[in-house]
């Protein structure tokens, strides 16, 4: 998100309002939140972000947010290494489904601008059958949890606003950024099995797209008085241990607590 040199420029992006909700249940600390997205800290991708954002530039053409042309992992006999062939398999499936659910490609990397207090980069812009739609591309080795959060089980997915508040946010602002109605759509890519992936239509009740510009503009009043007064830190052992501002924090934890068990 851009550093905005105004409270009045700020937007709201469905990632950002994912980790605000965190932030305000304690879960994510605010100062690591503020480095992210107000004083440009690049968050050092994992192995499971490297092999994603390959994948989605295979598919789609798009440069990741740092502007650099994904590589993959290669064996010393110059082959894919065997995550990576595993999404090679799956950017054959990407093509397959694409065509043959007739979706037809308008552009990748749209960024949402119209919209005054809410942004967004969306994947890709299609028609289907001549409606516009928004197609987000996800790769996950929780293809069929149920439990995480984040895990992507068909049956339990209606519980997880972590991961549908971004069909809420985007089709949100499609609407206003088309003048039209819009569908959206998910692909999500197991990447533990080359062979898995489903396409999910996200069909949402229109009550829940209100509701949702409202929760944007909560979040954007509060956003404002965190910026005003000062984010919080939220330290905790095991987010203090990887964290990429840990040398010079004085709020870092290097042990976990004491916790006491009544017996």
């Amino acid at each position: 998100m851009e550093n905005p040199t105004s409270i009045k420029t700020l937007k709201i992006s469905q990632s950002l309002m994912k980790d605000l909700i965190s932030y305000f249940k304690k879960e994510t600390c605010g100062y690591l939140l503020k480095a992210r997205y107000f004083d440009g800290l690049q968050i050092k991708p994992s192995e499971a972000m490297d092999i994603g954002n390959w994948f989605e530039y295979k598919c789609t053409g798009q440069l990741p947010r740092n502007g650099e042309v994904p590589e993959p992992r290669l064996l010393k006999s110059g082959k894919l290494s065997t995550p990576y062939a595993r999404m090679g398999e799956q950017i054959e499936n990407y093509h397959k489904g694409i065509k043959e659910h007739g979706f037809d490609i308008v552009s990748s990397g749209h960024i949402f601008t119209k919209n005054k207090i809410g942004t967004g980069i969306a994947d890709l812009i299609a028609r289907k059958d001549g409606k516009l739609c928004i197609i987000d591309i996800k790769t996950t080795s929780l293809f069929n949890d149920k439990w995480s959060e984040t895990g992507w089980d068909t049956d339990s997915l209606e519980y997880k606003d972590r991961l549908l508040i971004q069909a809420v946010q985007y089709t949100w602002l499609a609407r206003e950024e088309f003048n039209e109605d819009v569908d959206f759509y998910f692909m999500v890519f197991n990447s533990k099995n080359g062979k898995e992936y489903k396409i999910l239509k996200i069909n949402l009740d229109e009550d829940r797209l209100l509701t949702h510009q409202h929760y944007v503009e909560q979040a954007r009043e509060k956003l404002k008085e965190e910026l005003k007064n000062g984010f919080k830190a939220h330290p905790s052992y095991l987010r203090c241990y990887d964290c990429q501002l840990k040398d010079n924090c004085s709020k870092r934890i290097d042990v976990p607590k004491i916790e006491e068990i009544y017996y």
